[in-house]
């Protein structure tokens, strides 16, 4: 069974769950998943793509802002250029929710970039979605939108 259908159900048809009572969030692994997703992002501002080939799960998928479905080889393929450099400031609002082997990270941050030559960035929410798999974390899925401007 892939983990990514079952990641993608729970997002989108479970996010009425993360406004209602959920389970209680142990402080050990929500600092755990924290932890990942920091390591996660200083890969690829870095272009450390061998650490995202190891972390992304085979049948990883990504929404980007622009409306772009990137399956694993594509993002990978993506962050090798030298031509795109992005950072991502001041994570906040940071939420994660389990349930059972999953954790979805929720959260706002700015992002601060370029791509062939052209700035992009602002104030961005993302949701992250992680799965255990044979006692690692894994990614599964991510997905940005820019937050209206004021």
């Amino acid at each position: 069974m892939k983990i990514v259908p079952i990641a993608a159900l729970v997002v989108f048809l479970g996010m009425p769950l993360l406004a209602q009572g959920q389970m209680k969030n142990n402080d050990k692994a929500v600092q755990e998943i924290v932890d990942f997703r920091n390591r996660y992002i200083e890969a690829e501002e870095n272009k450390d793509v061998a650490y995202l080939d190891k972390i992304f799960a085979d049948d990883f998928f990504a929404l980007n802002p622009q409306g772009q479905l990137l399956d694993k080889p594509h993002m990978l393929e993506n962050m090798k250029r030298t031509d795109r450099v992005f950072k991502v400031l001041n994570p906040r609002e940071t939420q994660v929710h389990f349930y059972g082997d999953v954790a979805i990270l929720t959260e706002h941050v700015t992002v601060d970039g370029e791509d062939k030559g052209r700035h992009f960035g602002g104030e961005f929410r993302f949701v992250r979605v992680f799965a255990k798999q044979n006692g690692n974390w894994k990614v599964v899925m991510a997905q940005g939108a820019p937050l209206p401007q004021p």
